[in-house]
């Protein structure tokens, strides 16, 4: 078994974080809309999803469903730009599928 050159690695971590990401915007609006809040784009109110019960009780296995999306797509999005960096910074050529 072959490791993937780490370029392929960057871009599939950001690909599948931005997945992840996608999925929880999409969480939290049902949620949002299910609780009769605005959705809006205030940076506080995306990580209420970390806190046990912010919605109450009957949205409470959504809100696990966010947070867990959340989590995963932030490590996903993270290791994957690090990456990305670390590549630009050491000068080794990024080949970019078309």
């Amino acid at each position: 078994m072959e490791i993937p050159p780490p370029d392929t690695l960057a871009t599939v971590g950001v690909a599948v974080g931005a997945l992840f990401m996608l999925r929880y915007f999409l969480v939290m609006r049902r949620i949002w809309r299910a609780t009769g809040h605005r959705v809006s784009f205030q940076f506080g109110g995306y990580f209420q999803v970390l806190r046990s019960g912010a919605f109450g009780a009957e949205l409470e296995p959504e809100r696990r469903y966010a947070a867990r999306q959340l989590v995963l797509g932030g490590v996903f999005l993270i290791a994957g730009l690090l990456l990305f960096g670390w590549l630009l910074a050491t000068g080794v050529p990024i080949r970019v599928a078309v």
